[in-house]
């Protein structure tokens, strides 16, 4: 599954920086996306449609539920999908020093826009099988693959 890993500068005089990972909506359930909704990924990734990692790892049975029942489990995909989001970031932009991951962070100097395509495991509908694991998992359960297959936009 490719993944798509960014930094975008915010405009201002302080180098504020968004960090992003999405994945690609081409190839992606289309009940999945239906339900999960798209983002645009930041230009410098070419602002194709993608998905969120939290919708994504959602198990089937989330996809199934009505909303209603759904708000009694998102909080747990929200935090775990976070948690992975922030583990994918932190594998290719290490000046990501926050414990988890802001809406905004600051840095020190200014390095600029990047993205990276990388390639990892499927996580579609991967919750069940991480949730219980939130406190030790690493970007290498998810097959990470840091080096191979690795293109900078």
């Amino acid at each position: 599954m490719e993944i798509i890993v960014s930094r975008s500068r915010i405009a201002g005089a302080l180098p504020h920086y968004i960090y992003r990972a999405l994945v690609p909506a081409k190839g992606i359930a289309v009940e999945r996306c239906a339900i999960a909704g798209t983002v645009s990924a930041p230009g410098v990734a070419g602002r194709i449609a993608c998905i969120r990692i939290a919708p994504l790892i959602a198990p089937e049975r989330y996809l199934a539920m009505h909303p209603v029942e759904r708000t009694a489990l998102a909080p747990r995909v929200g935090a775990v999908g976070r948690r992975i989001e922030w583990l994918i970031i932190r594998a290719f932009f290490p000046e990501m020093t926050a414990q988890s991951l802001p809406i905004v962070f600051q840095l020190d100097h200014d390095p600029g826009d990047a993205c990276i395509w990388a390639d990892a495991d499927d996580l579609t509908g991967v919750f069940d099988r991480v949730e219980h694991e939130f406190a030790s998992l690493t970007a290498i359960d998810f097959g990470l693959r840091q080096g191979d297959s690795l293109r900078a936009a």
